[in-house]
């Protein structure tokens, strides 16, 4: 079923005149507000940031598995 342009907002405005959950009726608030309510800045730790350092340098030296060769080795493993 295609639905017209008006159609999808009358269902998106029912849907969000259901919502009794808080958080999730923030998220949709960011969401359709395009701009981040919570503009605190996170801020990384020494630890964190030394952290992400290390794999950025695994990932440049090519020290990582991809998803493929992850999953591959998992099921291998699985079936020993």
């Amino acid at each position: 079923m295609i639905m017209t342009t008006i159609e999808m907002k009358n269902q998106v405005i029912g849907k969000i005149n259901q919502l009794t959950d808080n958080e999730l009726l923030m998220d949709v608030y960011k969401l359709l507000n395009d701009s981040p309510v919570d503009t605190e800045v996170y801020r990384l730790s020494d630890n964190q940031k030394v952290a992400i350092d290390i794999v950025i340098n695994q990932i440049n030296n090519g020290d990582f598995l991809t998803s493929e060769h992850a999953n591959k080795e998992i099921n291998e493993w699985l079936n020993k």
